[in-house]
């Protein structure tokens, strides 16, 4: 245990420091979904107040977005036990965006409705900063969703400004992989909520995933390069854009139109 516990806190703490993520007096709402991410990246950070001289506050907030009100009960109980400071905010974003109003797209949606509830709340607690649990295979996926799916290069940012500054989201887990995420979860014995979304199975990061997962049994130099090449972009070797963007036959694509919110990033992942 001792290792793995090692290991992911040097993770956190180098991208802290590279990133600047957190300030002294840093008021931070923590999203926290229940899912091991968000549970593990909460932990953390209180648990990194002991060892370093500088002090910021926590709260934690979770948005249920109504599927399982049962879930958001466990949650409570457990951020009660541990005298977390903490906001549930009960929605129906879930229910929404699976609804007959919205049939194309609810990932999408759910997103976006959790998303403005979250700065709303964040707003509302005086934290200028969002910790997100984005760890490391995240930002892989979402940086290939966007090109396969979004013909654009973009992935997500270890700390992105909104509002001009007012407020920030942070990603402390930018460095760790899912697997190590995963398992110091378990040794940590840290309660890990079962995600009740319909579409959990059924979207593109699961294909992206799979295919990743290919990649990563078959070196294990790949998922580092490619995390490394997402920083080191060389433009001189990559061809101009072509307006508008053309498919596999020549035709105008229309691949952007998917993606006319902008790239990828999921706000509150599982």
């Amino acid at each position: 245990m001792a290792y793995i516990n090692q290991e992911v806190r040097r993770l956190l703490g180098r991208a802290v420091h590279h990133y600047q993520l957190i300030e002294d007096g840093d008021r931070i709402a923590v999203a926290v979904s229940g899912g091991k991410d968000s549970m593990l990246l909460l932990w953390l950070l209180r648990e990194r107040l002991k060892r370093i001289p500088i002090d910021y506050r926590l709260v934690a907030i979770h948005i249920d977005p109504g599927f399982d009100g049962a879930a958001a009960e466990q949650l409570e109980a457990f951020l009660q036990k541990e005298q977390f400071d903490y906001e549930i905010v009960r929605t129906d974003h879930g229910i929404r965006a699976h609804s007959d109003e919205n049939r194309e797209n609810p990932c999408f949606l759910c997103a976006r409705l959790r998303r403005t509830s979250l700065f709303r709340k964040a707003q509302e607690l005086g934290c200028g900063k969002i910790a997100l649990g984005h760890n490391q295979d995240d930002f892989i996926e979402t940086f290939f969703i966007n090109i396969c799916y979004g013909g654009q290069t973009a992935s997500m940012m270890p700390r992105q400004p909104f509002f001009g500054g007012e407020i920030s989201v942070i990603r402390p887990l930018a460095l760790v992989p899912a697997a190590k995420v995963e398992r110091l979860c378990r040794q940590l014995s840290l309660p890990v909520l079962a995600n009740c979304c319909p579409s959990m199975n059924n979207n593109k990061r699961q294909q992206i995933r799979s295919l990743l997962t290919t990649l990563y049994r078959s070196n294990r130099k790949v998922r580092g390069n490619i995390f490394h090449a997402m920083s080191h972009v060389n433009l001189d070797y990559l061809p101009p854009a072509l307006q508008p963007p053309i498919d596999d036959s020549g035709n105008p694509s229309e691949s952007r139109r998917d993606n006319d919110h902008g790239p990828e990033q999921d706000i509150l992942p599982y």
